[in-house]
C-alpha cells in the first residue's frame, strides 16, 4: 500500500483527474468506433482489446507525466507562440499516442514517481 500512496501522492490531484478525463474520452471514442464496426472478431479478441484499452486508460496519467517531464527538461521555462488550431491538433495527437502506448511508457513514469518520492531522493544521500 505504501507504493501506491507514494506513487499517487507525488502527483497533484488536478493533474490526475484531468489525465483520467482525457483517457476516458479516448476510451469512449475507441469503444464507440469498435461498436460501429461489423462483428467479425471472437469474444476473446474483444475481451483482450477492452482489457488493453482499460489498462491504457488507467496508466495514461503516468505516461503523460513522462512526456511532461521530458518536455520540461528539453524546453525549460521557454514557451512558443503558434497558431491555436495547430497547437490543439498537436496536443491531441501527442495525447492520443501517449494513451495508446501508455502500457509501455507508464512504467517509466511510475518508476520516476517512486524514485522522486523515496527517502533517498528527498534526503540527498
Amino acid at each position: 500500500m505504501s507504493f501506491i500512496s507514494r506513487t499517487f501522492g507525488a502527483l497533484r490531484p488536478t493533474y490526475v483527474i484531468r489525465a483520467y478525463v482525457i483517457g476516458a474520452i479516448f476510451f469512449a471514442c475507441i469503444l464507440w468506433l469498435h461498436l460501429q464496426t461489423p462483428d467479425t472478431h471472437s469474444t476473446t479478441d474483444k475481451v483482450v482489446m477492452l482489457a488493453y484499452l482499460f489498462a491504457c486508460t488507467l496508466l495514461f496519467p503516468f505516461a503523460k507525466l513522462v512526456w511532461d517531464e521530458l518536455r520540461n527538461v528539453a524546453l525549460g521555462s521557454n514557451f512558443f507562440l503558434m497558431n491555436a488550431a495547430i497547437l490543439i491538433f498537436l496536443k491531441l495527437v501527442v495525447n492520443m499516442m501517449l494513451w495508446f502506448f501508455a502500457v509501455f511508457v507508464a512504467p517509466l513514469g511510475i518508476l520516476y514517481l517512486w524514485y522522486r518520492s523515496s527517502d533517498v531522493s528527498t534526503t540527498g544521500e
